[in-house]
């Protein structure tokens, strides 16, 4: 058979892509039970709120309650706000609070609190304070109780010293989500951390999950006892996205997979950067329809002046219509289950990557439309299962895998799609099958909770990105698709035109490493520009598929068939593969959805080629005319 390779390899793919969907039903259950998100606020907030509305705090928690607030946050109080007056006791330094001569065994900046007799949560405050700090020492006086903290007042200004007991208790029994914030404190072991939570946990059972506050996880780097006490009481923690806390990534390793991802906005970032109430309320749609955020963790702005409590109540409002409108309820969520990767995947991934190499190699020896052999075939099989199980067995191999069919499969799709010029819309839909199959390969396998959580990072992103245009430019300089060899290109001068386009992929290269991943490096324009489209197509395409990718690989069609620009055309050809890339990519983000990952990829494939076929139309009526009469100037 003269095409027996090309349908061996389409065989091969369709066979992956069955094993990929059954090795992707446990990852498809999971995110149909799990399109639920929580808004949550921290109770200091709402006492703020009350305190500027003049209402009572129970009041205000209501109306935010009907707005679409599903959970509150209580932390732990610092030294700082102590020293305010944030409960009735007195907070100091035991110099300031101790009357008469210091006795010899005390420090004189050592932090203390005064508890007076009959304020309240005054038994709750010492028994939660001797079970963090043990080295505590109690002095009896004459106006309540001195409790002297073995650390200094300095150290417990930015620290959490105790929970916010008036704010929990007047949330008990309502029936309200909470979430628990232990504050960092340096000085004290994981022993006497995890015993102190464990008091709190169990004296407020509303407390649904664990948020640890400050610079560094209380107790860290011995957080073995506050994993116990976690998964022991079924409490699961939040990992913060793009968080740099200490310890954090440790004991989210610990309490594995029980996680609920969140996302919360910075005070100073909203101040920094003037975010707006619909720029806010983007940000956090975005972050559970894109991402699938489980916690969105809000924060009244104080960017603008006027009543603070309609507009924090609009904004929980306006989230929360958009995530139902997406099909995502508000409440509290459910962790993720536990599940591995399926032999089915393995072997999906295994097929994938030696039929690729297998193709690409034959496009190399200018054999991808001859016959292939049965040796050969059980060869290739056989080759795949030992792929499949050594990826099992193999993190490393697995890894590597992995990328190298992101990469090869953004490679050969590109290829499929330039090679078929003459008949372009078949070319297309043959490049973004191949890449949709082949990145399904990747989803199933990775598709596990360890990857859908980000515990793990896949390593193929940004070698798929950068490796395609490499393999098509020594395949092209191979098969003579571009008119010279790669001997005779570098046997002769380089022309300046062909090193100002070597600086320029060069440069969009660095660009889009840069980028990938990294929204500090996006104009503004194009955010916004990136807002409208989230507001049109609900999944916004990619900017490297709507703007260069799709619209190179439109424009190669254009000067193939006119046979025009033969020395330079090769730009086009490279552009393209970044199309491609980019449609592997969206499958290898295993924390979004795999419908809005289809939804993407549609999308982008509709809205580049469109955005291709007016510039080929500004190419083929305005450019190659002005080309032309400049030519016949120049002869002339």
């Amino acid at each position: 058979m003269r095409n027996g390779r090309s349908f061996f390899f389409i065989a091969v793919l369709v066979l992956a892509a069955l094993l990929a969907v059954a090795g992707l039903l446990p990852r498809i259950r999971a995110e149909r039970q799990g399109n639920v998100a929580a808004l949550v606020t921290d109770m200091r907030d709402v006492a703020s709120l009350a305190r500027e509305s003049e209402l009572t705090v129970p009041e205000v928690l209501d109306v935010l309650l009907g707005r679409g607030l599903t959970a509150v946050a209580v932390g732990e109080l610092t030294g700082q706000e102590l020293m305010t007056g944030a409960l009735d006791l007195g907070y100091g330094s035991v110099g300031e609070l101790l009357p008469g001569p210091m006795p010899e065994a005390l420090f004189p900046d050592s932090a203390a609190v005064l508890l007076r007799p009959g304020s309240p949560f005054s038994s709750e405050i010492r028994a939660f304070v001797l079970k963090k700090y043990p080295g505590s020492r109690a002095i009896g006086l004459d106006r309540g109780e001195l409790l002297v903290l073995p650390l200094s007042l300095a150290e417990t200004l930015e620290a959490g010293v105790f929970p916010d007991y008036p704010m929990l208790e007047l949330l008990k029994g309502r029936g309200i989500p909470l979430v628990f914030r232990p504050g960092s404190t340096p000085g004290v072991g994981g022993e006497d951390v995890a015993l102190a939570v464990a008091s709190v946990l169990d004296a407020f059972p509303e407390i649904r999950a664990v948020v640890p506050a400050g610079l560094f996880v209380a107790g860290y780097p011995d957080l073995a006892p506050l994993v116990e006490v976690l998964r022991k009481r079924g409490v699961p923690v939040s990992k913060v996205e793009f968080s740099q806390q200490i310890g954090a990534a440790l004991l989210e390793r610990g309490l594995f997979p029980d996680i609920l991802p969140l996302h919360s906005v910075r005070r100073e970032e909203i101040l920094s950067r003037r975010l707006t109430r619909d720029d806010l309320v983007e940000r956090f749609v975005r972050a559970s329809r894109e991402r699938s955020v489980k916690i969105l963790y809000l924060r009244p702005s104080d960017l603008h002046s006027g009543s603070r409590l309609n507009r924090f109540g609009d904004e929980c409002a306006m989230i929360s219509k958009r995530l139902s409108s997406l099909g995502i309820s508000t409440g509290w969520p459910d962790t993720m289950g536990r599940w591995g990767t399926s032999p089915f995947a393995a072997l999906a991934l295994g097929l994938v990557l030696v039929a690729l190499a297998v193709r690409l190699t034959a496009r190399f020896l200018s054999m991808e439309r001859g016959d292939i052999g049965l040796k050969e075939a059980v060869a290739s099989l056989a080759l795949s299962m030992a792929i499949a199980f050594l990826s099992l067995k193999v993190p490393v191999i697995a890894r590597v895998s992995g990328a190298l069919v992101a990469s090869l499969a953004a490679t050969e799709a590109s290829l499929a799609a330039l090679e078929d010029f003459r008949r372009p819309l078949r070319g297309v839909i043959c490049g973004v099958a191949v890449a949709v199959l082949s990145g399904l390969s990747i989803a199933s396998f990775f598709g596990t909770p360890w990857y859908m959580l980000r515990m793990g990072a896949f390593s193929g992103v940004k070698i798929a990105l950068l490796l395609p245009p490499l393999i098509l430019l020594l395949h092209d300089l191979k098969r003579r698709v571009h008119p010279e060899s790669l001997i005779q290109v570098l046997s002769r001068p380089p022309v300046w035109g062909e090193l100002a386009l070597v600086g320029v992929l060069a440069a969009a290269a660095g660009v889009m490493a840069l980028r990938s991943g990294n929204v500090s490096f996006v104009p503004g324009w194009e955010i916004r520009f990136r807002e409208f489209l989230e507001q049109l197509l609900i999944a916004r395409p990619r900017t490297k598929e709507i703007f260069a990718g799709y619209p190179a690989l439109v424009l190669w069609f254009v000067v193939r068939r006119k046979d025009i620009w033969r020395e330079y055309r090769e730009v086009f050809r490279l552009g393209a593969t970044l199309a491609f890339s980019s449609v592997v990519n969206s499958f290898c983000h295993f924390h979004t959805h795999l419908l809005f990952i289809l939804l993407r990829v549609f999308n982008g494939l509709l809205t580049g080629l469109i955005v291709g076929s007016i510039m080929a139309a500004v190419l083929v009526f305005l450019v190659i005319p002005a080309w032309r009469r400049w030519q016949g100037v120049v002869a002339g």
